[in-house]
């Protein structure tokens, strides 16, 4: 039996996105979801939390440049260096993920990347006014893989005495996404797999011997309404339905879902 924790992303990057991460919580799809706060459609998603009553259930999702998928949420550093920094920003605005630092010079910014999530941590206990998961934190799988966000990230989970992080993906297997796993990551801290959930579908004969296993979904809705999980897909599979991966799932009878919050 695999413990699996699904976990919706995202949280606060559009208006379909919001709704559909709503409905996943009132249909009984998802056990938590990531908040990211530096979008226009953050107090839409906190709305909606409050309304809800599932604040217990969320946890921070640090973003650290635009979304390219399709979201127009106009991603804003909440720190004034980090929205100065080239490195990062344009125009006062994050830029898409394709300029995130690569080049080991870039390991000496590692202070402004800190002092960045520092902010949208204090941001996110700020809206879920005390009632989040504050021991939990989200990256995208890809953002935490580059010099100074990756000690930024180390520094600020003994610092916070954070609990759980989402380090790595299953599908990154390669050394270069090792090593910054490991320069990354807080001994102290939990970590799972991950990956989305066809993904677990088409291998989980050879993931039975996991115990716990994060999947993270991407709900949303399309223009012709259809309530759908599009999360980037690394086997090349159809974005299906939400309603229809849970059933699935379900129909394993391999799995057991649980929350961070429970006791693994």
């Amino acid at each position: 039996m695999v413990k699996v924790i699904l976990n919706a992303d995202d949280f606060g990057k559009s208006v379909e996105r919001n709704r559909a991460i709503d409905d996943s919580f009132k249909q009984g799809l998802i056990c938590s979801a990531g908040l990211i706060v530096t979008g226009k459609h953050l107090k839409e998603a906190v709305d909606y939390m409050k309304k809800g009553g599932y604040s217990e259930k969320i946890h921070v999702h640090f973003n650290l440049s635009t979304n390219l998928l399709h979201e127009d949420s106009d991603d804003i550093p909440l720190t004034e260096a980090m929205r100065k920094d080239p490195t990062f920003s344009k125009n006062g605005k994050f830029i898409p993920y394709k300029g995130l630092p690569r080049n080991p010079k870039t390991v000496f910014k590692w202070k402004l990347v800190y002092n960045e999530l520092v902010a949208q941590y204090n941001k996110f206990i700020e809206v879920t006014e005390g009632k989040g998961d504050y021991k939990h934190v989200d990256f995208h799988l890809w953002y935490n893989l580059s010099w100074p966000s990756s000690i930024a990230l180390n520094k600020f989970t003994r610092k916070y005495k954070i609990e759980s992080v989402r380090y790595i993906g299953l599908h990154q297997k390669a050394f270069k996404y090792r090593f910054f796993r490991a320069l990354s990551r807080n001994p102290r801290v939990k970590q799972f797999p991950a990956t989305n959930i066809d993904y677990f579908l088409a291998k989980q004969k050879t993931l039975s011997q996991e115990k716990v296993i994060e999947l993270y979904c991407h709900p949303n809705y399309k223009e012709d309404g259809t309530f759908l999980d599009d999360s980037p897909s690394y086997l090349k599979h159809e974005r299906r339905p939400m309603i229809d991966q849970i059933q699935d799932l379900r129909a394993t009878g391999n799995v057991e879902f649980i929350s961070w919050e429970d006791k693994f």
